[in-house]
């Protein structure tokens, strides 16, 4: 699957927020209280699954750029929550929600902040190149020798 840089850099728009959202849901709770808790606990599944597609759907180029972020384990996990719901370890999910949300977080915003200054230099670059600079007209400047 060949995927556009702006594709791309939206697929990981999508894990930062998902990843975000996840870490915000189970903020100041402990285990117990998410494992009472099904609407967090689905909610937290849901946006690892979102997190895990979206992985998915970025490019090999894109991937091999960012080796920080573990694309594949990343979708991985999001195959053994989908196809595997009934049997899901919240245990395990818990400990991504505690240890490993995070540093992806932090990941994900460096690479996105990279593609950005990358954008913004290619069009500065892009400008100039388009610039129109006329040439002086030798019949306006001044006399030397005259």
């Amino acid at each position: 699957m060949q995927a556009k840089p702006s594709q791309d850099q939206s697929h990981l728009q999508d894990m930062l927020k998902s990843a975000q959202q996840a870490v915000s849901y189970v903020r100041g709770q402990t285990f117990e209280q998410f494992w009472d808790d099904a609407k967090t606990r689905d909610a937290v599944a849901m946006r690892i699954t979102v997190i895990g597609e979206a992985a998915r759907k970025v490019s090999q180029e894109t991937a091999a750029k960012a080796p920080e972020i573990p694309f594949h384990q990343i979708s991985g996990l999001r195959n053994r929550i989908a196809h595997n719901y009934e049997s899901v370890d919240f245990r395990e999910v818990w400990k991504i929600t505690q240890q490993d949300l995070k540093p992806l977080i932090s990941e994900l915003e460096k690479y996105i902040q990279q593609l950005k200054q990358t954008q913004t230099l290619a069009q500065k670059i892009s400008q100039a190149l388009h610039l129109k600079i006329d040439p002086p007209n030798p019949g306006q400047g001044p006399r030397i020798g005259m």
